[in-house]
C-alpha cells in the first residue's frame, strides 16, 4: 500500500513524468521480462523503474555478476530505489542520455533495456530523442522490453510511435492485455535492433 501512495505522490509532482497513479502489477512485470532472456544479459538498463516493482523480477533473473543500471527521473523515487536495491546503480537523471549514463558506468552498450517509460506523456520531441537514445544504445542482438497502457494505445500519435518503434527491430512481439493491472496494460519484447 505505501508503494502505491509514494506513486501516487510521483505523479502528482510530475503527471507527465510519472505516467501512472500505481506501481505495475505482478503480472505485468512478469509479462515484460517474459522473452527479456535476462539470464545471458551481461548489461541490463531499466527506465523508469517508479518504486521497483519491475526491478525486484530483474534481479531474480540475472547472473550475480550482471550489471544492472535503472534510470529514474523522479528524485524521490530514485531515492527509494538506492535504498531497497543496494546492488543496482541507480542514475536520477532523463533516458535521453542514456548513452552517456553507459559511458560513466564503463559501458559501451545493453544487452536488455527495459522500459517502464510514459511514452505516450510525453511531448513528442522528447519521446523520439529518448528512442533514438535507445537504439543507440543497443547490442546488435540486443532487446527492448517494456509496457504500454491499453487507454493510450489508441492515440493516432501514440500507434504512429509504435509503428515507428516496430520499424527499428526485426523481431516484435505484443502480448494479451493484462487485465488485472491498474490501468490495464500490455507488453512488448522488441530484437534485433536495425
Amino acid at each position: 500500500m505505501r508503494d502505491h501512495l509514494k506513486f501516487i505522490a510521483g505523479f502528482l509532482r510530475r503527471p507527465r513524468a510519472v505516467g501512472a497513479v500505481a506501481p505495475s502489477s505482478e503480472r505485468l512485470a512478469r509479462e515484460v521480462l517474459r522473452h527479456s532472456n535476462l539470464g545471458g544479459a551481461s548489461t541490463v538498463v531499466e527506465l523508469g523503474a517508479g518504486t521497483g516493482a519491475i526491478t525486484r523480477k530483474i534481479l531474480d533473473r540475472v547472473q550475480p555478476g550482471a550489471r544492472v543500471i535503472v534510470v529514474e527521473l523522479d528524485e524521490l523515487h530514485a531515492g527509494l530505489l538506492r535504498e531497497r536495491f543496494p546492488r543496482v546503480r541507480v542514475c536520477h537523471d532523463s533516458a535521453e542520455h542514456l548513452r552517456a549514463i553507459l559511458r560513466r558506468h564503463g559501458c559501451r552498450r545493453a544487452d536488455v533495456i527495459v522500459s517502464g517509460l510514459p511514452w505516450a506523456s510525453m511531448p513528442r520531441p522528447l519521446r523520439e530523442r529518448i528512442k533514438s537514445e535507445v537504439i543507440a544504445s543497443l547490442e546488435p542482438d540486443g532487446r527492448l522490453c517494456g509496457f504500454g497502457y491499453v487507454h493510450a494505445a489508441w492515440h493516432p500519435k501514440i500507434r504512429a510511435f509504435h509503428e515507428g518503434l516496430r520499424s527499428n527491430f526485426s523481431r516484435v512481439r505484443v502480448s494479451p492485455v493484462v487485465w488485472g493491472n491498474l490501468p490495464p496494460a500490455f507488453a512488448y519484447d522488441l530484437a534485433g535492433p536495425c
